[in-house]
């Protein structure tokens, strides 16, 4: 006899849906692992598809992201309040989609009020950990706030001025909010992840594999653990 959860499992997979890539490199995907990029970029073949649980994680994090989205509007605090903005960074073959791009009522963020707010959901237990943005968030926030500071976008006074950014995580459990906003220096480095990864793209190499701390094991570790191509990159380790 069929399941349910069988049919729920398979409608999640029949539903998600992946936004094609317009350039090599992704906001989602920059600060985590340029070698992930490249197999990603270059239509690799996935040794290690995501497991059904994943896909579960993934709908319940949608859920959360529609909630949070729906209260924000309606707080009251915000003079323009857009979501799922695309954002191109040519110069860098660089690519987005921002959360959340705002505009305060009160301008205390920075002088023009703009900016960039990444979403990110997690269990209740990871608030115990959490000392700051993690280093892949930072990297994604200031990646989308340098790509609107370059290039510009609509409204035209965004040009030309400098964008704050900000992570915010959620819990899935009661909704308990931690918030940072995001330094330059997050802006400086993802500079520079850009300028390496488009060396290796150039020179048509395979970017370095990531070094495994002695005694750790890759398959739990982040980000090899839950990789899509964790035994392409580390065959049998």
């Amino acid at each position: 006899m069929e399941t349910i959860a069988r049919a729920f499992d398979l409608g999640l997979k029949a539903n998600r849906k992946e936004r094609p890539a317009s350039t090599f490199f992704r906001g989602s995907k920059l600060g985590s692992c340029l070698r992930q990029q490249y197999y990603d970029a270059t239509g690799e073949p996935v040794t290690n598809p995501f497991e059904d649980r994943l896909y579960r994680i993934f709908e319940q994090g949608h859920v959360i992201a529609d909630t949070f989205e729906r209260n924000l509007r309606d707080s009251g605090l915000f003079e323009e309040f857009m979501s799922e903005v695309p954002v191109e960074f040519d110069k860098y073959n660089f690519s987005g989609n921002i959360d959340h791009l705002v505009r305060w009522k009160n301008r205390d963020t920075l002088e023009n009020g703009w900016e960039v707010i990444e979403m990110k959901s997690m269990n209740s237990n990871g608030f115990k950990y959490l000392k700051g943005p993690k280093p892949e968030h930072a990297i994604q926030a200031a990646s989308y706030a340098l790509a609107l500071e370059y290039n510009g976008f609509l409204p035209e006074e965004i040009y030309d001025q400098q964008i704050a950014a900000r992570v915010v995580y959620v819990s899935k459990d009661d909704f308990n909010i931690s918030e940072y906003t995001i330094g330059r220096e997050w802006y400086d480095r993802a500079i520079r992840v850009l300028e390496v990864g488009n060396k290796f793209r150039k020179q048509g190499r395979i970017p370095f594999r990531l070094p495994v701390p002695e005694g750790k094991d890759p398959k739990k570790m982040w980000p090899c653990a839950g990789c899509q191509w964790l035994t392409k990159c580390r065959g049998g380790e």
